[in-house]
């Protein structure tokens, strides 16, 4: 169930297993909303679904003072934002679902996280501002903002292992938590999706969210994921999005996101062929604009040298775009008083 706050777009979804189970929804979303923004819902527009027109549904509106609004048979189009969102929720989550070679019965992590990024994503309806900024009255941080379906690495705690085993375990990241501070992933060998720390953290047995297609309960110990992943493990049944069969991990993997390591220094950018390209392309392209003229040395003034920049620019996707190599001039050796 999509729910839009018509004057900030803010958008909220509620994944129900029943029809009947929107009206106790509505009233946790009122009770929210409310309470957050400091006004009171004044009216309510649907279409004509039987779980909005229920007598309890209809009775608590009008014990509350909500107006009700509702779209004519056949006509989504006089409900067009919220009909429209939906459409774009469900396009931005098809697409990220199948770009990232996910299962399909990982779409309800799909949907969330696109519904997060599209809260602080700025909109023409505000005037290009994001709808966490209208609604919230704050900008929303976006320093934790991670690529959706990009491998990962979590940290398994000392309590949890002994010391031989790895310290890490590879998982794909899926989407954010809802109430604390920390991130969703899913584990392809033991279909177990967890809650993590956003730093520093590893799987712990109350985080762990084991979904119907899981192995059933009996074999769930033998599939302790704080083990790494194993050759055998890799060479285990392919599967796909059919129902009965599932995708290899390593194409899980191929489509996930590796770090990108720049260079700090000349001497390890000279080692990669890509990165000399760069800095040629940067070097013609300062004397094609006549940016500096080659001038002798001079013996009673202070020189203040330069210094390569390296920057990776990448694709929506996540994959290098291309490798940007920028010649700058050591500003911060000028002295106050000192000429050049």
């Amino acid at each position: 169930m999509l729910l839009i706050d018509d004057s900030t777009r803010m958008i909220w979804v509620y994944f129900l297993r029943n029809k009947s189970k929107a009206f106790n929804c509505f009233k946790k979303f009122k009770s929210m909303t409310e309470l957050q923004s400091g006004y009171k819902a004044k009216c309510l527009r649907s279409d004509k679904g039987g779980e909005f027109l229920s007598s309890e549904f209809v009775q608590f509106c009008e014990d509350h003072g909500i107006q009700r609004q509702l779209t004519m048979a056949y006509t989504p189009q006089q409900n067009g934002v919220v009909e429209r969102k939906n459409r774009i929720v469900v396009e931005m989550a098809k697409s990220m679902l199948h770009e990232k070679g996910i299962p399909y019965f990982l779409w309800v992590e799909v949907v969330h996280i696109a519904i997060y990024i599209l809260n602080r994503c700025p909109t023409k309806a505000l005037n290009n501002i994001t709808p966490f900024k209208a609604y919230n009255k704050r900008k929303s941080g976006i320093a934790h903002l991670k690529i959706f379906g990009s491998l990962c690495y979590v940290h398994v705690p000392t309590k949890l292992r002994h010391k031989l085993e790895p310290k890490s375990v590879k998982g794909v990241f899926v989407g954010y938590a809802t109430y604390e501070k920390g991130y969703r992933i899913f584990y392809p060998i033991s279909k177990k999706l967890t809650l993590d720390k956003a730093e520093n953290a590893a799987p712990t047995p109350h985080t762990q969210t084991q979904y119907e297609r899981s192995p059933s309960s009996s074999q769930a110990p033998s599939q302790h994921i704080s083990s790494d992943i194993s050759s055998e493990e890799r060479n285990t049944q392919a599967y796909d999005h059919s129902p009965l069969k599932w995708r290899r991990l390593d194409d899980v993997l191929a489509k996930c996101n590796l770090c990108i390591i720049k260079p700090k220094k000349y001497v390890e950018a000279a080692q990669d062929e890509s990165w000399l390209k760069a800095m040629e392309d940067e070097l013609q392209m300062i004397e094609k604009n006549g940016i500096w003229e080659l001038v002798d040395k001079p013996t009673d003034k202070p020189v203040i040298g330069v210094k390569w920049v390296y920057k990776t620019k990448l694709n929506l996707d996540g994959s290098v775009q291309k490798n940007k190599a920028r010649l700058v001039a050591k500003g911060y050796a000028q002295k106050p008083g000192h000429a050049l």
